[in-house]
C-alpha cells in the first residue's frame, strides 16, 4: 500500500468502531493522521470515536481540525453541534446546527438531522416554541426520516411542556409507530395522560413499559402517581415501594410516597418521606412547601417558617413561600414580620387577593383598623369569590362605624358567592342578628362551628348574640373561647353595642374584654 494512501487505515478503524473496539479504532485513525495529516476524514472519524468514549474535548479538537481543512463541511458542524450538546454548551450547539443548515446543499437528511438536533437543545433550554418551529420544519421536509430521528417524540415533549396535551399525545403515538418498544416514549405518553387529568388512560402504557423493562424505577414511580391521583392508594404505595427497592436514592419517589401518606392522613409518615427526599435532594423546593403545610396543620408553626425560609434561600422570589411564611408569622403572633412578607408578595404579585387579606389581618393585630380595612376591601374587590375576604372587610367596617340598614344585604350578597363556606354562615348569621332574628342567627353560627371549631369569628358573634338574649353563661363562654383563639383585640369593638341594652353584662364582662 502506498504510504500516502490512508484509506485502509480508515476502513479498519471504521470496522473496529462499529464492533465497539474503540482503542483499536483510535490506533488506526491516528496512524492514518500520522501518514497523511492533511486528510480531513481521518480527523472526522477519530472525533466520532472520541465522542463514543465520552472524551468530548478531544472530539472537539479533531472536529476543529476538520473544519480548518474543510471550512464549509456541513456534516462536521452537525457533529460538533452534537458534541457541544453533550457538553451542555447549548448556545454553541445551536450555532453549529444552524451553520450546518446554512452550508448544506441538497442533502435533505442532514437538514432534518440539524433541525431535530437544534430542537432537542431548544427543549432542554425550555424554549418550546422555537423547538416546535424546528420540528415542524423537519417533519415537513421528510416525516419518515424525522420520525426515525425522534422528531415526533421531541415535539410531543414540547407540546406537553406547553400543556398542549392532546397534541402531545398524538405525537407520542406517532413516535411509537417508529419505536413501538421505546420505554421512555411509553412513559411520556402515560405522563401526558396523567398531566391532562386522565390518569386512568396512562395505566396501559406504563404496564407495557414494565413488560418490556420490569426493573425501571421511574416507570413504577409514574404509575404510582397515576394510582395516587385515582385514589388507588394501596396500589400507589406498592409501586412507590417497588421503585425504591430498585433504586433507593430517588428523591422524587419518596416525595410522591409522602403525598400518598398525606392523602391517607398519615402525617408523620408523610413528613418522614419528605425529610428523606430532602436529604437526597435539598434543592427540591416543592417538598419544603408540602412539608410546611403539614407542619402548619400540626400547629408546628416555627418548623413551617423554617421550611418556607429554606425554600426562599433557593428562590428568593418564591411568592407562595413568602405568603406561607407570612401566614405562619400571623399564627406565631409576629404581625410585623407577617406584614413584611406580605409586602414582598404584593410587590411580586400585585393582584394576589389573599396577600392583601392576610396583610389586613396582620394590621388588625397591630390595631391599625384603617389599614386593615383598606387591605380587606382591596382583596375583596380583586376576588369576590372569597367570602372570607368580604366578611372580614365588613367586620372591620362594623368596628369603625355602626352598621346601617344596608349591612345585612351586603353580608348576604357576600355569602351568596360561596354559600357553603364557613364565612358564608358567619355573614348570614350576623345579617340575621342585625335584623333581630336571633334564633336563625345562632343556627347559622352553629353550622359555621361544625365546619371549623378552631376559628374565633363564630365564637365571638355567638357570644354577642347570646349576650343580647341574656344568656350570660353561654355568652361568656363563647367570648372567652374567641379570646383564647387569639381574636385581634380591635375586632372586639362591637361589644360596645351591649353598653345600653345589656348594661349588666357589659359592666361585668364585656368591658373587661375591651380593656384587654
Amino acid at each position: 500500500m502506498n504510504s500516502g494512501d490512508v484509506s485502509e487505515y480508515n476502513k479498519r478503524g471504521a470496522d473496529y468502531a462499529v464492533s465497539g473496539e474503540y482503542q483499536r479504532a483510535l490506533a488506526e485513525f491516528s496512524q492514518a493522521i500520522l501518514i497523511q495529516p492533511q486528510e480531513a476524514s481521518s480527523y472526522y472519524n477519530r472525533a466520532l470515536v472520541y465522542r463514543s468514549l465520552s472524551d468530548y474535548q478531544q472530539a472537539l479538537v479533531d472536529l476543529q481540525q476538520v473544519l480548518t481543512l474543510l471550512p464549509t463541511y456541513a456534516l462536521a458542524y452537525y457533529q460538533r453541534g452534537i458534541t457541544y450538546y453533550l457538553l451542555c454548551d447549548n448556545r454553541r450547539a445551536i450555532h453549529d446546527f444552524s451553520t450546518a443548515l446554512a452550508l448544506n446543499e441538497q442533502n435533505i437528511q442532514l437538514d432534518v438531522q440539524s433541525l431535530v438536533g437544534r430542537s432537542v437543545v431548544y427543549v432542554i433550554m425550555e424554549e418550546y416554541e422555537q423547538a416546535l418551529l424546528n420540528l415542524n420544519r423537519a417533519i415537513g421536509l421528510d416525516e419518515r426520516v424525522a420520525g426515525r430521528l425522534g422528531a415526533y417524540g421531541n415535539r410531543g415533549q414540547a407540546f406537553a411542556a406547553l400543556k398542549r396535551y392532546d397534541e402531545a399525545i398524538t405525537d407520542f403515538y406517532q413516535a411509537l409507530y417508529f419505536k413501538p418498544d421505546d420505554v421512555i416514549l411509553l412513559n411520556r405518553l402515560g405522563a401526558a395522560y396523567t398531566d391532562s387529568g386522565r390518569p386512568e388512560h396512562s395505566l396501559e402504557h406504563y404496564q407495557k413499559a414494565l413488560s418490556l423493562q420490569p426493573r425501571m424505577a421511574f416507570t413504577y414511580n409514574n404509575r404510582g402517581e397515576a394510582y395516587r391521583l385515582l385514589e388507588r392508594y394501596d396500589e400507589a404505595l406498592a409501586d412507590f415501594n417497588q421503585a425504591l427497592e430498585i433504586d433507593e436514592m430517588l428523591a422524587t419517589v419518596y416525595y410522591n410516597r409522602g403525598l400518598v401518606y398525606e392523602n391517607l392522613v398519615a402525617p408523620q409518615q408523610s413528613i418522614n418521606d419528605y425529610t428523606h427526599a430532602l436529604s437526597l435532594d435539598p434543592t427540591f423546593i416543592a417538598i419544603y412547601h408540602d412539608r410546611a403545610g403539614l407542619y402548619c396543620r400540626n400547629k408546628q408553626y416555627q418548623a413551617a417558617v423554617q421550611d418556607y425560609t429554606t425554600a426562599l434561600v433557593y428562590d428568593p422570589s418564591d411568592a407562595m413561600a413568602l405568603f406561607g411564611r407570612g401566614t405562619m408569622y400571623l399564627y406565631l403572633e409576629q404581625p410585623l414580620d407577617a406584614v413584611e412578607d406580605f409586602n414582598r408578595v404584593i410587590d411580586l404579585q400585585p393582584d394576589f387577593a389573599c396577600a392583601y387579606n392576610n396583610r389586613g389581618e396582620a394590621y388588625l393585630y397591630l390595631r391599625n383598623l384603617w389599614r386593615a380595612r383598606e387591605d380587606c376591601l382591596h382583596s375583596w374587590h380583586l376576588d369576590t369569590s372569597h367570602a372570607d375576604h368580604g366578611w372580614m372587610a365588613q367586620w372591620v367596617n362594623i368596628c369603625l362605624q355602626e352598621p346601617d340598614e344596608s349591612m345585612p344585604d351586603v353580608l348576604e350578597r357576600i355569602a351568596a358567592e360561596e354559600p357553603a363556606d364557613y364565612a358564608a354562615y358567619l355573614c348570614r348569621g350576623v345579617a340575621y342578628f342585625l335584623r333581630q332574628q336571633h334564633t336563625l342567627a345562632l343556627q347559622e353560627l352553629e353550622y359555621a362551628l361544625t365546619l371549623n371549631a378552631e376559628k374565633w369569628d363564630a365564637y365571638f358573634w355567638k357570644g354577642m348574640i347570646s349576650a343580647s338574649l341574656a344568656h350570660e353563661d353561654e355568652a361568656l363562654a363563647s367570648l372567652q373561647r374567641a379570646v383564647a383563639l387569639k381574636i385581634p383585640a380591635v375586632l372586639l369593638s362591637p361589644l360596645h353595642w351591649l353598653q345600653h341594652e345589656h348594661a349588666d353584662f357589659y359592666i361585668k364582662h364585656a368591658s373587661t374584654f375591651l380593656r384587654k
